[in-house]
């Protein structure tokens, strides 16, 4: 399960994707289609479990 970004961190993420050539196109198991691209770029999230499993992102360098 993922959830949507917050603007700014949204923002952060486009800027350091817009440069970077898409290297696969692929669907996951769930049938959700993806583009991989190389970009070296971290994002630190904190997974947390309550009734159902949590995944805040926290950063993106």
């Amino acid at each position: 399960m993922s959830q949507r970004l917050g603007a700014q961190l949204a923002a952060q993420v486009a800027a350091a994707l817009v440069a970077v050539a898409p290297a696969a196109r692929g669907r996951a198991a769930g049938g959700e289609s993806f583009t991989a691209a190389e970009s070296g770029l971290l994002v630190e999230v904190l997974a947390g479990t309550t009734r159902h499993a949590v995944v805040t992102v926290t950063r993106v360098r």
